[in-house]
């Protein structure tokens, strides 16, 4: 017996939850037998995922996953003509918004207690976020590390596809919240995703 199934659309919540499994698993195919962990405590990271790299022993990848309204002005915009005035309008309204919210989301990556930090965002949302993060620069002060850029692909009825789309670089990281993250979340709790061997 087949079962049709209902199409509607899903929510941010339900969205953000796929782009995290395809971000996870992009991760478990490009890192060497990564720890990966969905939302760990906040306490710990501001992170929706961490892997880390060779078992656990290895290096933190936290990657941060928008997907929010607020990073696309036309998305949830009906398909309809509009006029060149009227878009104009939308996104001067949008922009001053969409700036500090990336800039706020960029001090937040640039904190983040890891040695590679990632941003995952929509597609779509890709090139208006570069050259916005750009802004910002994509490298620390004391040019160790570059912010990774990974896009989310929806497709549809399909389970979205992840891409790196800007490759980190290592960023430096402070032992004392290194050892924290080890302590506290990896030698107590168990991955929720890992390669069993």
């Amino acid at each position: 017996m087949a079962v049709k199934e209902e199409t509607r659309e899903l929510t941010l919540r339900q969205r953000e939850g796929r782009a995290i499994n395809a971000v996870a698993e992009l991760l478990r195919r490009t890192l060497s037998v990564p720890n990966i962990y969905l939302e760990p405590p906040s306490s710990l990271i501001s992170a929706d995922i961490l892997a880390v790299d060779r078992g656990g022993a290895g290096d933190l990848h936290a990657v941060e996953v928008r997907l929010k309204r607020e990073l696309n002005p036309f998305e949830g915009q009906r398909q309809k003509q509009s006029t060149p005035k009227q878009l104009n309008a939308l996104y001067a309204a949008w922009y001053p918004k969409y700036a500090e919210l990336l800039h706020g989301i960029h001090r937040q990556l640039m904190s983040m207690p890891a040695h590679y930090r990632y941003l995952a965002i929509p597609a779509e949302s890709f090139d208006l976020a570069f050259g916005e993060l750009g802004r910002f620069g994509l490298f620390p002060e004391d040019g160790i590390g570059r912010l990774g850029i990974i896009t989310i692909k929806q497709n549809g009825g399909e389970s979205p596809t992840a891409e790196m789309a800007v490759v980190p670089e290592r960023f430096r990281m402070d032992p004392a919240k290194l050892r924290a993250i080890e302590t506290k979340l990896l030698a107590k709790s168990r991955p929720d995703i890992e390669v069993r061997i």
